[in-house]
């Protein structure tokens, strides 16, 4: 966007149509001890041209993104992304992000929030999805906020392997409502499946878990729910990495009552952190208490199929206080990547992606291993993420990787100040990571 300043004579338009004679007049009200005096110290106003040439400049300072190969994951994943989702994003009738509350007019915006909720129900199994919703992190939120409304109770245990960020949106969210927030610690790099049995009390309305959790390793979901469940508190399933749906059961088959992820594995760039786009699933039992909206298909008048949003707390509109949630986001360019990238791929194709992404992330740990400088930290269950102990220090390691084009793997040390993980690195494979660059990782480490 141009930037088009006013001229003198439109200045005193808007001043006579405020009422004021002057910019002073305008700004009388600010006491003088808190104006700022004399000019900001700002360069002078250079040209268009000079400008242009300047940000360019400024803009090669940069890597070349697309040259630096992704060791780290943590929460947000480089995977290709086939040409056809970004060139059919480019068409203007989906450029909008505003939720289609009319039909008639958004047929193809409903059609495309339809399939994704369809594709998603498919890969995790479970009866009703909620589309649209900003990010994991608030989606896991909104999911922790439902089960109180749902239960009336106020203890909700977290796992100490729920994504550190998430646990900290959840803790924003959850604060008006004053919960008890109990942390479940791990054990051998996944949750302490004993300690959860000690802290199971009647006043427990749902435990979160993470799988893959933060440290990559795959929980046993199918034994906790059965715990959980034996004393009717919810389980609250969390995904970061939905790649990895591709292989590993659906968490509907491992009894999840409501599911959340993070779908921007599924064809969103990493954009400097967002804007992503999230699901929230659960069983049709507890519809009533969804955020957002679910698109649903129905006909019109001349029976033909068309689709409409079946369900949405209207409370969001018109009595803010009375709603589920005021989560009003429609996301729509997000979901359409979504939807294209899994059309796309298919069922076989997410299956032989999230194969390969595992393999490569097993292959990566053995050679890492097999050179000596590192040493496992958990003998765990792992999908594309993994944590080794290097001999070296790790100053040193990301030196050599980001000389060579590699995005270095994740200092695990900053988010968990335990003596076993220092020094401990977290490491993360997709598809972008050819056997060539893997080997070529294993050589540079090793020397």
């Amino acid at each position: 966007m141009r930037y088009i300043p006013n001229t003198e004579e439109q200045k005193k338009e808007m001043l006579k149509e405020i009422g004021v004679s002057s910019f002073e007049d305008l700004i009388e009200s600010i006491p003088q001890s808190i104006r700022v005096k004399g000019k900001l110290n700002i360069p002078e106003a250079i040209s268009e041209t000079e400008l242009e040439e300047k940000i360019y400049h400024i803009a090669q300072k940069n890597s070349n993104f697309f040259l630096m190969k992704p060791l780290i994951g943590a929460g947000a994943y480089r995977h290709y992304i086939p040409e056809a989702v970004k060139f059919l994003l480019q068409r203007e009738e989906f450029w909008t992000c505003y939720t289609p509350y009319q039909p008639e007019l958004s047929q193809g915006t409903l059609q495309s929030i339809f399939e994704y909720q369809t594709y998603i129900s498919r890969l995790i199994k479970m009866e009703v999805i909620i589309p649209s919703i900003y990010d994991g992190a608030s989606a896991t939120a909104e999911a922790a906020l439902m089960s109180l409304r749902l239960t009336h109770k106020n203890k909700i245990i977290v796992s100490n392997l729920l994504h550190p960020h998430y646990r900290e949106t959840l803790k924003t969210y959850l604060a008006p409502h004053e919960p008890e927030i109990i942390d479940l610690p791990y054990k051998n790099g996944l949750v302490d499946i004993e300690k959860l049995k000690t802290l199971l009390d009647e006043d427990v309305v749902s435990v979160i878990i993470q799988s893959p959790n933060f440290f990559g390793g795959i929980e046993k979901l199918a034994e906790i729910s059965e715990i959980v469940h034996s004393k009717s508190i919810l389980l609250i399933n969390v995904i970061t990495e939905s790649m990895s749906l591709g292989i590993l059961k659906a968490p509907g088959e491992t009894g999840a009552d409501i599911v959340t992820g993070n779908a921007q594995s599924f064809g969103m760039d990493l954009n400097y952190g967002g804007p992503y786009n999230a699901y929230l699933a659960t069983k049709k039992q507890y519809i009533r208490q969804l955020p957002g909206r679910i698109v649903g298909e129905t006909v019109d008048v001349d029976g033909k199929r068309v689709f409409v949003m079946t369900m949405r707390a209207r409370e969001q509109d018109i009595r803010r206080e009375k709603a589920t949630s005021n989560i009003c986001t429609n996301h729509n360019l997000n979901v359409l990547a979504t939807n294209i990238y899994l059309s796309l791929m298919g069922t076989e194709g997410i299956y032989q992606l999230s194969l390969l992404n595992t393999k490569s992330a097993h292959y990566l740990e053995n050679l890492l291993l097999k050179s000596g400088k590192f040493e496992k930290v958990f003998n765990y269950p792992f999908y594309n993420e993994f944590l080794l102990k290097s001999k070296e220090d790790i100053s040193t390691i990301n030196k050599k990787l980001l000389e060579n084009n590699f995005i270095p793997p994740l200092k695990i040390g900053e988010f968990y100040k335990e003596e076993n993980l220092k020094n401990v690195l977290l490491f993360a494979v997709t598809e972008v990571l050819s056997r060539d660059n893997l080997n070529k990782v294993a050589r540079i480490l090793s020397e």
